[in-house]
């Protein structure tokens, strides 16, 4: 297999221009004991919950929602991640979302049980990829742009037959303080499967320390530049006081968005999930579609 790192990138395809310096003052304030006690919680949880789940594949589809559901949210409750949920996911719909880390894909899973279509890479490496498997992830390997019409092909059908799928239109992550451009291919998929499209806000923060109240939005739980799977997971390890805000900001019917097209769709998708967080910057040679019908 020729590594991902040397297959040449095509002209659609997302740079971020985030590197490991976005998160390199987070504070990490857990003392050793602490975090011991969550990596062993943690490979509990991802161990319990994988046989938990074998044994709810007989039981039909509500069962292994529920075993996801749980499982994501005892993940991040073992890695010292409180889950702040708001609205609701409908069990038939395309949920796309913001993209800053590896964690994206347990927070959604946390209120909204789906598949997921990620980055091929990721699989290569065997627990991870266990892991990913698990929450029914769907691997994409951005840089074979031959590849991306059977994905969408692969998700509409997941869709019809009344599934649950999450994307990230963005294409690669970012530090939070970024953003990148929503890629309308995905949106296809809703429209030919004529569900209901919900964007999802992701927005990490971590607990202020001292005397002063509340939390600032963070970047402790990225997964840019050359992060590996590990060095995302040691700093949320690490850190105290994280959290993480989960956001279905709203429903919004694909099918009516058929005549203005997959990019007007993901341009109003977009344009809700970032409405709904503090992010800084966009690309500035971005050009907007309508956003509306």
């Amino acid at each position: 297999m020729i590594p991902v790192g040397t297959l040449p990138r095509h002209a659609w395809q997302q740079q971020s221009p985030c590197d490991t310096a976005c998160s390199a003052d987070e504070p990490r304030t857990a003392p050793r004991w602490l975090r011991a006690v969550k990596w062993c919680a943690f490979v509990t949880v991802v161990i319990v919950g994988i046989l938990t789940l074998a044994l709810a594949y007989p039981l039909g589809s509500r069962a292994r929602r529920l075993v996801i559901r749980g499982g994501a949210r005892s993940m991040l409750f073992a890695l010292g991640v409180r889950v702040e949920p708001v609205g609701n996911v409908p069990l038939r719909a395309l949920v796309v979302a913001n993209h800053q880390s590896l964690l994206d894909i347990v927070a959604i899973a946390s209120i909204a049980p789906a598949a997921f279509v990620a980055k091929a890479d990721i699989f290569d490496a065997r627990p991870v990829a266990v892991l990913m498997r698990a929450f029914g992830a769907i691997p994409l390997r951005r840089e074979s742009l031959h590849e991306l019409p059977a994905r969408v092909a692969d998700v509409a059908a997941r869709l019809r037959r009344g599934n649950t799928v999450a994307v990230f239109p963005e294409g690669t992550t970012y530090c939070g303080a970024h953003r990148g451009e929503f890629r309308p291919a995905f949106f296809q998929a809703a429209i030919d499967a004529r569900v209901d499209v919900v964007p999802v806000s992701l927005r990490y923060s971590m607990r202020l320390s001292g005397p002063v109240r509340g939390a600032r939005q963070s970047a402790v739980a990225a997964y840019v530049g050359a992060d590996t799977e590990l060095d995302t997971l040691a700093r949320v390890v690490g850190a105290r006081g994280v959290a993480v805000r989960v956001h279905a900001t709203e429903t919004i019917p694909a099918l009516e968005w058929a005549a203005a097209g997959r990019r007007a769709l993901a341009a109003r998708a977009e344009a809700a999930v970032f409405a709904d967080s503090e992010f800084l910057s966009a690309p500035a040679e971005r050009v907007r579609a309508p956003l509306a019908a």
